[in-house]
């Protein structure tokens, strides 16, 4: 399942659009069973950089597996193929397998696109971030030869495909049903840069989070239940207590 590394490439020579701030690695794609494997879930390991053809080879290696009621994907990835990776996400969406990123390990990128499409298997999202991994997003970025000049025609080109990739982006996110504000966060860092998400920002996101310290899943739908509850709890009008009757009294 190796194959060589190439970066994504939107758009001619003059201007390519890359996701990703830097240069992948030259690695590629692992794919294995998780130390987690158990009868009742195939738990998958995916390793190293997206690349086009990566959600098939996923896919052939599943038909491999013995049938088990539930499939938990674990991601850790620094990224790579923009369109694999989104494509992947619609795989988990549309399949409802669950997403997971371990303990000190990372998925960015590519990789944090195809995790937010973890699902549960009534559809319901479940991604899941351990609290000291790291899920990051990060803003487009432009190739440019600097031995040749561009004219202003060049230029139209480059933010018009620019704007396709942004909605390219918009138009997935849709599609798996989460939360637009995503390309906020992606833009939120330069193309030099990576935003690593907090884990509060996840919890905001619909995304649970592991708490090692606890040994505990921090699920946002529990939190916002305890939160509408202290809240309605709060605004509840307060009973009059019952007033005694007076001794030696007969009620009028």
């Amino acid at each position: 399942m190796r194959r060589t590394f190439g970066k994504t490439i939107f758009g001619a020579a003059l201007a390519g659009l890359v996701f990703g701030a830097f240069a992948q690695p030259a690695s590629a794609i692992e794919i294995s069973k998780h130390a987690k494997d158990s009868a009742e879930v195939n738990a998958i390991l995916v390793k190293g950089v997206i690349n086009q053809g990566d959600t098939f080879e996923l896919q052939a290696y599943i038909a491999s597996l013995p049938k088990k009621p539930h499939i938990v994907i674990f991601l850790s990835s620094p990224g790579g193929n923009l369109a694999e990776g989104m494509k992947l996400g619609r795989f988990f969406y549309d399949r409802k397998i669950e997403t997971a990123i371990e303990t000190k390990t990372f998925c960015a990128s590519a990789c944090a696109l195809a995790f937010l499409g973890g699902r549960d298997d009534s559809g319901k999202p479940l991604r899941t971030k351990a609290a000291n991994s790291g899920l990051g997003f990060h803003s487009f970025t432009r190739e440019f030869d600097k031995d040749k000049s561009y004219t202003a025609e060049d230029l139209k080109v480059v933010v018009q495909r620019t704007q396709s990739t942004v909605y390219v982006v918009a138009d997935y996110l849709k599609a798996i049903n989460t939360d637009m504000d995503i390309i906020r966060i992606m833009l939120k860092a330069q193309n030099s840069e990576m935003n690593f998400i907090s884990n509060d920002d996840a919890l905001t996101l619909n995304i649970r989070v592991f708490d090692e310290k606890r040994n505990a899943v921090v699920d946002p739908e529990q939190v916002l239940d305890r939160l509408n509850a202290s809240k309605s709890a709060a605004n509840r009008p307060a009973q009059n207590a019952p007033t005694a009757k007076a001794e030696g009294k007969s009620p009028t």
